[in-house]
């Protein structure tokens, strides 16, 4: 069933893969359809489909913000400003000045201090830790799941953390929008991998960090240092993309180093901090060279501003006007500036004069509205109209939109790539296109997010969540609208922000699915895992069979034991207890990071914990049968095998239960060696029936030793099984000693065959569950400051 189910799987990813490449391709043709009949047509290179702008957007403002650790000493000392909604926003400074705490106080990830000072999310006071409903937070390291796609990690991103409203079709185009806009839609169905497995490389799995979180499509998204370890061009696509997502209304703030100067000028602001971790600078990026050239710093010719900054900020540069310059004055100056009102101000008045230059330029190589636009394109149609029209019915049809493109770029379109945009065109399933229809689809190719005939069909359905009727694409009603969309579309500013003042803390808050959708995703997530660690299933599988093996071997040739001795069980029941419990130590050991982001993110722990545990229950299962088999066909009890595999059943559910507690709670270097010795005091020691002779006089003991020994009932199940099956009659009296011992330790006075199993089984049971408690609450609460 699994294999069928990986099966089906493949083929819906490969699917998927191939209807990646039809929209990419349709992109590509629509947009030489454009240039075409218009060359100087604003066209976006590409247009979101599953997200849309966001109605609440976030603005983060601080006051007096710092750190104040254990030891007395503060980090942070009195950083106040605003990052405006909408905004890219960097955090930049020489090492050890506490840009990453900083950053890691505002998202409440500090938790090794006391926060003091105030900050406000749309100028409502809030606590840090309010923002998990509407925040991202980009780790340093690139903690992804190593045995998923690149596919498979944005998708099931989306579906455990998007809004539970979204549909499938919502979740695909979401997906299919981070990974066109994080450029890693050419491996989508490549393994990540890990140091041991190669997979992709380091700055596309960089760019899968990044992707999860933007999946999440938040309202504000914190990065720590999302461009450490690529190189200048890498870095600089990553904060493309997310300079693309800002337009959609999310609030980017990120710590990054030594970035080029084409790159530090795509942020909207920045705030340098320098030594003692106070403010040094915080306004627009473009106006940080003329604020510090003002104070009488020179920089030198074909020197990387950016650069410049952090020398200036170390005191590696001398400042003329400024005798004897210590880089700790730089922090007075500013707070002088900033309490005058030349600061921040005159900062952020000199970069929105920059842009406004750059608008202006802009502006005055093309002044036409999307009115005029769009007359001049159906004027450009109706030109070439008759020469693609070869029937002259007024509509344009498959071959003639084929022929059409085949004319614009050259090369001859799929019939997929054609049916496509006709389908965004007119809508899916239409056989012709009209030329208000042809208009309306190129007109719509200038917005951010896209507005065609297909997601307008879905939008109606329900099928997507988006609202588009406010994003249409047709003529202005009246002059008014014209201007307004004019000016929307010449505007290169950030995002406005205009909703943000209104958006309380409950808009920004996502509605996340519930409990039983969450551990339904996380059971397919899981299952798709588990079949890929078929390798490291097969060593297990390996060592459990050699293990039988060995043990009927020794028993039935060289030991020759009775096939009723209580010791064979023990010595059974020990050696599959050990070797499932350290199986079980994978489950939650080997990923720990990636549950600490996860969580942290708001996953369900309780669906977590349940999803991992249902999908190695099928493990479990398999190798008890494995073990079980081998021996039972070697060693010949003369019982029937299911009710000799019964008392290993129950054996292998409370052992993983160990491995499952010991692995939420002890770092996973150490597991193996705590659950090795764990094993041989409750399975060996407490086991054994000699020694439970003695324990069972002592009744403090007694309780003990039955709440934590596996094999106290389970060797009592096999040997209460064993004794009736074959009812041995022993002529040695070293063997009669032995019998009458178990029989002591093992049958109790009074009670029957039946009744001593079940105790037995019902001991174990809650044993199991018992451990399974435990290893959530471990789960749950061991390194709380890691999932916050």
């Amino acid at each position: 069933a699994v294999y069928l189910l990986d099966r089906r799987w493949r083929r819906l990813q490969t699917h998927l893969e191939k209807v990646t490449g039809v929209m990419n391709e349709s992109r590509a043709f629509s947009f030489n359809l454009v240039r075409h009949f218009m060359p100087s047509f604003k066209v976006e290179k590409y247009q979101f489909r599953g997200m849309k702008a966001k109605k609440s957007t976030a603005g983060v403002e601080f006051d007096n913000l710092g750190l104040d650790l254990p030891s007395g000493k503060r980090v942070l000392n009195g950083v106040t400003g605003r990052f405006e909604a909408g905004s890219m926003c960097a955090i930049m400074g020489p090492s050890g000045v506490g840009k990453t705490t900083f950053m890691n106080t505002l998202c409440g990830k500090a938790t090794y201090g006391q926060m003091v000072g105030s900050m406000k999310i749309n100028g409502q006071e809030t606590n840090p830790k309010d923002l998990k409903g509407f925040m991202g937070f980009v780790p340093q390291d690139d903690i992804v799941h190593q045995d998923l796609t690149v596919r498979e990690q944005i998708q099931f991103s989306v579906r455990l953390r998007g809004d539970r409203r979204f549909s499938g079709s919502r979740v695909e185009l979401i997906t299919e929008d981070v990974l066109n806009v994080m450029q890693i839609d050419h491996i989508q169905n490549s393994i990540v991998g890990s140091v041991e497995n190669r997979g992709i490389s380091g700055g596309q799995r960089k760019r899968v960090n990044v992707g999860l979180e933007l999946a999440a499509e938040p309202s504000l998204l914190f990065l720590d240092e999302p461009t450490s370890g690529l190189d200048a061009t890498s870095s600089l696509a990553v904060c493309l993309s997310l300079k693309k997502m800002c337009q959609l209304g999310m609030t980017s703030i990120m710590v990054i180093h030594q970035p080029r100067y084409s790159l530090f000028t795509l942020f909207d602001d920045v705030l340098l901090l320098g030594k003692g971790g106070e403010t040094v600078y915080l306004g627009s990026s473009l106006g940080a060279k003329e604020y510090f050239e003002s104070l009488g710093f020179e920089m030198p010719r074909n020197e990387n501003p950016a650069d410049w900054f952090m020398d200036v900020l170390s005191g590696e540069v001398q400042n003329p006007k400024i005798p004897n310059f210590k880089p700790e004055q730089l922090h007075e100056i500013w707070r002088e500036h900033a309490g005058g009102g030349g600061g921040a101000e005159n900062a952020d008045c000199e970069g929105q004069q920059q842009k406004a230059h750059v608008r202006l330029s802009t502006s005055r190589s093309r002044m036409l509205s999307p009115e005029d636009d769009r007359s001049v394109l159906a004027q450009k149609l109706e030109e070439e109209w008759n020469s693609v029209d070869f029937n002259n019915d007024g509509v344009m049809d498959a071959d003639e939109l084929r022929q059409l493109l085949a004319i614009c770029v050259s090369m001859r379109p799929d019939e997929k790539v054609v049916c496509e945009i006709m389908a965004r065109m007119a809508g899916d399933g239409v056989e012709v296109v009209t030329k208000r229809q042809f208009i309306d689809y190129l007109c719509s190719l200038s917005g951010d997010v896209a507005n065609d005939e297909m997601l307008r069909e879905l939008s109606e359905t329900g099928d997507t969540g988006l609202q588009l009727s406010g994003l249409s694409a047709k003529v202005p009603e009246s002059e008014e609208e014209s201007a307004a969309s004019s000016s929307e579309s010449t505007s290169s500013a950030p995002y406005s922000g205009s909703l943000a003042q209104s958006s309380t803390l409950e808009e920004l808050t996502v509605q996340k699915r519930g409990f039983l959708r969450q551990l339904q995703i996380l059971t397919l997530r899981r299952l798709v895992q588990w079949w890929r660690m078929n390798r490291q299933r097969a060593i297990f599988f390996a060592a459990l069979g050699m293990g039988g093996v060995v043990l009927a071997v020794l028993d039935g040739f060289i030991v020759k034991s009775q096939r009723w001795d209580a010791m064979t069980y023990l010595n059974l029941h020990t050696c599959l207890a050990l070797l499932l419990s350290i199986f079980c130590l994978n489950v939650f050991g080997n990923d720990q990071p990636v549950f600490w982001r996860e969580s942290a993110s708001g996953i369900n722990v309780s669906a977590y914990h349940l999803s991992k545990v249902l999908v190695n229950t099928v493990d479990i299962a398999v190798q008890t049968f494995l073990f079980t088999s081998i021996y039972y066909l070697i060693r010949q009890p003369f019982i029937p095998y299911w009710e000799f595999i019964i008392p290993f059943l129950f054996t292998a559910y409370a052992a993983s239960g160990w491995g499952y507690l010991v692995s939420t709670v002890v770092p996973p270097q150490h597991g193996p060696f705590i659950v090795s010795l764990v094993s041989f005091i409750i399975c060996g020691l407490l086991g054994n029936p000699a020694t439970l002779a003695n324990f069972f006089e002592i009744p403090v003991m007694k309780l003990c030793v039955s709440l934590v020994s596996i094999t106290r009932w389970s060797v009592q199940m096999s040997f209460v099984i064993a004794n009736n099956y074959l009812e041995p009659e022993p002529v040695e009296f070293r063997d009669k000693a032995r019998l009458d011992l178990y029989k002591q330790v093992y049958m109790k006075e009074g009670m029957t065959e039946g009744q001593d199993i079940g105790s037995s089984c019902i001991a174990l049971l809650g044993m199991g569950l018992a451990l399974r408690f435990f290893s959530y609450l471990g789960l749950r609460f061991m390194n709380r400051s890691k999932q916050v």
